[in-house]
């Protein structure tokens, strides 16, 4: 009986578009609860609709309509839209073309990616159908990552998509979605391949970057660099020398620090860029630094490795032991081997601080170590072992002034309050 009374009462409603809507729903409803009466509301739906006198609002609430019965999965629905898609030829252009939007979105949220092809195909306005073309492949490599059975059939329409995508940058983006539906299968080849074709320079970084970091996450990346490495050669040749450093922070951030290097060799700035790629790194994903800083010969390693040093002991919490290993694996400089001695003092690794600075040959930078360890033993209370640092540095003067100063601040730590400032009294 309620269901009755509901269906009585929409007649209640004023406005029939939302009169139409409404019975719709209703019906889409009682489908699936497998109540007969879906049929009444949808016929009801039908004839509210004819009597909206705006023909553009009597167009959508027959897709609306023809939505509502798809999703109560009668096939009559196509019949709907295939009389929406005839008689909204009165209306003018950009009118039109906002209906054919209407019905190709519906269509997609219905899964029939081929009917929303075909109602895409009739937008006028080039940018609107090139736009709503891109949202159907962009859907279509969604499903295919969640319901790969179909797979095939919706790589087919996002190919019959692509080759209506005539406008860019809708075009490049829409290879990219393609590439991602080959990578989500596991045709690695087939979507590095499809790089080569996108055409804007903006879309072609953000696509080998992504097509790196799957690669990177499935585990097959080093299978792959060869392909890689072509494709950018190529890119590199159609966007300018400039794109070679975009490139090489992909491969970096990839962790493949081989072929960014390689990439980065061939710019005359080669030096300046391979600070500001460990810079980046470091600040973004510090993880991938020590493969970046490996791929580097002696010269970079120091380059790299002086800058990186001075910015981490900036900001400790960037730097991490892989990376702080890797630079002091990478370069014999003493002065960057202080540095990373330094870090281990902050560390509270004091005997790591020590024991390179025991190696190091340099007297001024030996001698800053120590007196930093020293110092820092001193602090901790640790005297004993702060003279024993102290007593490491070969320079006896700098030495004995330091065991000094040690000795000092040992005392007044031993003695908090009880040294007193002389007032001028004997007594």
């Amino acid at each position: 009986m309620i269901v009755k009374e509901v269906l009585a009462s929409v007649d209640v409603i004023p406005d029939p578009y939302v009169k139409s809507v409404t019975y719709a729903k209703i019906g889409e409803r009682l489908a699936r609860a497998r109540d007969g009466n879906y049929k009444t509301a949808f016929l009801r739906a039908l004839e509210t609709a004819k009597e909206i006198e705006d023909p553009v609002r009597m167009f959508r609430a027959l897709l609306s309509i023809g939505y509502s019965f798809g999703r109560a999965g009668l096939k009559s629905s196509k019949k709907i839209y295939q009389g929406v898609l005839e008689d909204s030829r009165i209306l003018s252009p950009p009118q039109r073309d906002e209906i054919m939007r209407t019905a190709a979105t519906y269509m997609l949220a219905l899964g029939e990616i081929g009917e929303a092809i075909t109602y895409a195909l009739e937008i006028a306005n080039p940018k609107l159908r090139n736009g709503v073309l891109l949202d159907i492949v962009r859907a279509n490599t969604r499903m295919i990552g969640r319901e790969q059975l179909k797979a095939a059939y919706r790589l087919r329409k996002s190919k019959l998509a692509l080759e209506y995508i005539d406008e860019e940058p809708h075009r490049s983006k829409a290879l990219l979605e393609l590439i991602k539906a080959y990578i989500i299968l596991g045709s690695y080849e087939n979507g590095i391949s499809l790089l080569r074709e996108i055409k804007t320079r903006e879309w072609a970084r953000q696509a080998f970057k992504e097509v790196s970091f799957y690669l990177k996450e499935r585990e097959v990346l080093g299978h792959y660099i060869d392909s890689l490495e072509a494709v950018a050669q190529e890119l590199i040749e159609k966007f300018g020398r400039e794109f070679t450093e975009e490139l090489a922070l992909a491969f970096a951030l990839s962790g493949e620090g081989v072929p960014a290097a390689g990439l980065i060799r061939r710019l005359e700035n080669s030096d300046e860029v391979f600070v500001r790629i460990a810079l980046e790194l470091l600040e973004r994903d510090h993880d991938v630094l020590p493969a970046f800083i490996s791929a580097l010969d002696e010269h970079e390693a120091e380059l790299v490795g002086r800058v990186v040093m001075n910015r981490i002991l900036e900001r400790p919490e960037l730097g991490n032991w892989e990376v702080v290993k890797a630079i002091g694996k990478s370069t014999p400089s003493e002065e960057i081997w202080a540095k990373i001695a330094r870090y281990y003092v902050l560390a509270g690794e004091f005997e790591g601080a020590m024991k390179i600075g025991s190696l190091l040959r340099d007297s001024r930078l030996r001698s800053i170590v120590m007196a930093d360890v020293a110092h820092h033993l001193v602090k901790e209370g640790d005297v004993e072992r702060a003279i024993d640092a102290a007593l490491e540095v070969r320079d006896p003067k700098f030495s004995s002034i330091l065991v000094s100063e040690i000795l000092i601040k040992a005392l007044e730590q031993e003695l908090p309050g009880r040294v007193k400032q002389w007032n001028g009294s004997k007594r």
